[in-house]
């Protein structure tokens, strides 16, 4: 029991921090509370929380009266008689009747059980369970919703920005295409550039598969069809960003899978109880009426009776062994607890990773402007001098390559940022939808 408290006052302590506020679109919101509806998988993890609410009930028959009814028939042979000499005879009188009818309805109610509070509480906690499994469930899948939303929206943005390259490098191929018709380039400065061309049109049909993709899969746990519905280009600076000073407290306190876990101890502790109490006495009230024959003096005639009386049941050796279960269920807790412990480290480890890429993609975002700027300035200073054949057709593709790599390059770390502040959030537990 003081297992029980520990675990319930720890997991208590959840609403002892401010919630967090995370600013996200309504559109964002909107396919999320979709993807709950139409997801299978949410419809099936709720029908195990309704089998929970169930065995919760079943758990408290134990509380509830037992009643049956029974007709029977028995014909005996030989029957029971005892003979008297009365003078010179012997008087033979029946003292059961050899047919038998039996026609009655018997209760039994517990009085004192001892052993179903303890079910009762062990199926509650398995409720527990399956609801935090359900709340987990949905946790991943409006993470998931979240990811592909985002991915959707910075794969339109790849897709502007290739564009962009498709045209510069068409633009670049007309002026090479005069120059070698004018004979100021050489035929290998046009196929080197038809070469580049392609391939940036191939990579953005790589960039449109993907997309299509994103929407299928978002199609796939939200049930929208088609592409293109999406047309949210803004992503807010401060989305999915934790404003606590607390981050690990906030983490160990609302993270799921520790929340599982912790139901996990909890559901182990009772089954010891459980185990413990299958060697308590159960006291009955019983009581049974109805109408049979076999009475006296009358054993033939079907007679009216009633019973009514007290039946205590006391377990020597029961069948259940109850020994073993508790065995069972201390070796089941102390793996729970040591689960949890795993669970703590691997959350600890996970938070350290997610706090690292978060710095890495805020150093590596906040270097990028800069790096489009001088790539940009680059790419102006080559078209300027390729015009005047001071450098090379292919120096002047190696500049706007490096001037679209550079904004792909921003678009990547900005998702990757986003990415990794989403992942922090997860982790702790945080519910903006």
């Amino acid at each position: 029991m003081k297992i029980l408290l520990s675990v319930a006052v720890i997991f208590l302590l959840i609403n002892a921090l401010p919630a967090q506020e995370i600013p996200v679109p309504s559109t964002l919101k909107l396919l999320v509370g979709q993807s709950f509806q139409k997801y299978p998988k949410v419809g099936e993890m709720s029908d195990l929380v309704k089998m929970s609410e169930v065995k919760v009930n079943l758990g408290k028959a134990g509380y509830w009266p037992v009643a049956g009814a029974n007709l029977s028939y028995n014909r005996l042979y030989p029957t029971p008689a005892i003979e008297i000499p009365m003078g010179s005879t012997v008087q033979s009188f029946k003292v059961a009747p050899a047919d038998n009818y039996n026609a009655s309805v018997s209760l039994a109610q517990p009085i004192l059980d001892l052993r179903t509070p303890a079910a009762v509480n062990k199926a509650k906690s398995d409720l527990i369970t399956s609801k935090d499994n359900l709340e987990s469930f949905k946790i991943q899948l409006a993470y998931q919703v979240a990811q592909i939303y985002y991915s959707i929206i910075f794969l339109n943005k790849s897709l502007v920005v290739q564009k962009e390259q498709i045209s510069l490098l068409q633009s670049t191929l007309q002026q090479i295409d005069v120059k070698v018709k004018n004979g100021d380039a050489l035929t290998y400065d046009l196929v080197s550039t038809q070469v580049k061309y392609t391939n940036a049109e191939n990579f953005y049909t790589d960039l449109v598969t993907q997309l299509n993709k994103q929407y299928n899969m978002l199609g796939m746990l939200t049930g929208s069809t088609g592409t293109g519905y999406l047309s949210d280009t803004v992503v807010n600076q401060s989305t999915f960003r934790i404003t606590t000073d607390s981050l690990f407290t906030l983490a160990f306190q609302n993270n799921p899978e520790l929340r599982i876990a912790g139901d996990k101890i909890q559901s182990a502790g009772w089954d010891i109880v459980s185990a413990n109490r299958l060697r308590m006495p159960l006291l009955n009230f019983q009581a049974g009426l109805g109408y049979k024959n076999g009475f006296m003096p009358e054993i033939d005639a079907v007679t009216f009776n009633y019973a009514v009386g007290v039946g205590l049941t006391i377990p020597i050796i029961p069948a259940s062994r109850p020994g073993l279960q508790k065995q069972l269920a201390t070796i089941s807790l102390n793996s729970s607890k040591l689960a949890l412990e795993s669970q703590k480290v691997n959350l600890n480890k996970d938070l350290l990773n997610s706090l690292d890429d978060i710095q890495k993609n805020m150093k590596k975002l906040a270097s990028a402007d800069t790096l489009i700027s001088q790539a940009q300035l680059a790419m102006d200073l080559a078209a300027d001098r390729y015009k005047y054949g001071v450098i090379t057709n292919l120096d002047l593709l190696t500049s706007i390559t490096n001037y679209k790599d550079a904004q792909l390059s921003r678009l990547q770390y900005e998702y990757n940022l986003l990415l990794s502040r989403m992942e922090l959030c997860r982790l702790s537990g945080i519910r903006w939808w």
